[in-house]
């Protein structure tokens, strides 16, 4: 069963029983439990570790290191390989918040950390050490120049696309750039064909950077001029997320220096936006589940609302009936009363009549008076 834990949770549960005893628990390998530790960086214990200490013998035990910048604080455990992570149900929605997220390390402090471990960044005049991606770059525009030379009729196509020495530079810097973030675990791919849109990925955050000419106006007149200026200045751009137009911060060529002269503090930027997008995406994470709660503690109390007005509604239609049943029984009761005394009235006037007249009743007549007699009873029975 996959269970969420935080890095330091998990650190404290991998040293204090054997990785063989844990795994089966979350319905995994030890293998697989130590290569999940692994990729968030939490040390486990070394091979002969728990044998030396149920022998009684002194052992050492690897601190947790810092989390590196863009990493998720949570690990999920029985998962796969993926950073998958479940999504809570409405139970869990409705249950305790959990803490607002905190953030031990203060980001001046993340900045330091990048800044020391990175060291003093800068440009080589000339590419000696080229990182794969640029390499292979190298390598496309190599073959292109191949075929332009074997061919008759050279097409513009397989023209060379970094021999300007704008495009040389471009790629030195990249290059550079690239080899930094390594230094930090982050891993260059391109979006494009010659390196202009690149994303670096630290961990589970993915950064989106344009390495280009600057774009700007060109004036009336001076056409040729302005594309030498284009031409000569060059603009690094880290965009708000993947896919977005929108820029988070901007450096390129200035009357201070060129873009070279900051190199190292772009790439402590570049890192550094990383562990940005982590920590803004833990705070919205959390506000959404703060909204959503809200959301459905409301529609829950509207369909209370709605339920006990349905109730309402019958019980006032059951109390209704029931009187109208009560009043219909006391109209009854009374009618039964009144015809009881009319009976009653009858056989006493009856009586004194077969006194007074003795026999004087025809046969005729007390049959006639038998039938109206009879009437008068069945009605009062039936009127309770």
């Amino acid at each position: 069963m996959a269970k969420q834990f935080s890095r330091k949770e998990l650190y404290e549960l991998v040293w204090s029983e054997p990785l063989k005893i844990l795994a089966p628990r979350f319905g995994i390998s030890d293998v697989a439990l130590k290569r999940a530790c692994a990729r968030a960086e939490v040390p486990t214990p070394g091979l002969g570790h728990w044998a030396k200490k149920t022998a009684g013998k002194s052992m050492s035990q690897v601190g947790l290191p810092e989390r590196p910048p863009g990493m998720d604080d949570e690990v999920l455990i029985g998962a796969g390989h993926g950073y998958w992570h479940s999504g809570c149900s409405e139970e869990e929605l409705l249950g305790p918040l959990p803490p607002p997220p905190e953030f031990e390390e203060p980001i001046e402090g993340v900045r330091e950390r990048i800044a020391k471990t990175v060291g003093k960044v800068t440009v080589p005049r000339e590419g000696r050490i080229w990182h794969p991606m640029v390499e292979r770059l190298l390598k496309d525009d190599e073959q292109r120049r191949e075929r332009q030379r074997a061919s008759s009729f050279p097409s513009s196509w397989d023209a060379p696309r970094f021999d300007t020495p704008f495009e040389r530079r471009r790629l030195r810097v990249l290059n550079t750039l690239v080899l930094a973030a390594g230094m930090m675990s982050g891993k260059p791919s391109m979006n494009d064909h010659e390196g202009r849109s690149i994303h670096l990925s630290f961990h589970q955050r993915h950064i989106a950077i344009q390495l280009d000419r600057l774009k700007q106006a060109r004036r009336r007149g001076n056409a040729a001029n302005s594309a030498d200026a284009d031409e000569a200045k060059l603009s690094l751009s880290i965009l708000q997320s993947p896919g977005s137009e929108n820029i988070r911060t901007a450096w390129h060529d200035d009357e201070q220096g060129k873009l070279e002269t900051r190199v190292t503090e772009i790439a402590v930027q570049i890192i550094l936006t990383a562990e940005l997008q982590y920590r803004e995406g833990a705070v919205r994470s959390y506000e959404w589940r703060v909204h959503r709660k809200a959301e459905l503690e409301e529609e829950e109390r509207e369909r209370s609302a709605r339920q006990n007005g349905r109730n309402g509604s019958g019980r006032k239609r059951l109390e209704q009936a029931r009187i109208d049943r009560l009043l219909k029984c006391a109209v009854a009761f009374q009618q039964a009363g009144a015809i009881r005394k009319y009976v009653e009235a009858i056989r006493a006037t009856q009586t004194d009549n077969a006194a007074c007249s003795g026999e004087s009743w025809n046969v005729g007549a007390s049959g006639h008076w038998r039938k109206r007699r009879g009437l008068i009873l069945w009605l009062g029975r039936n009127s309770y």
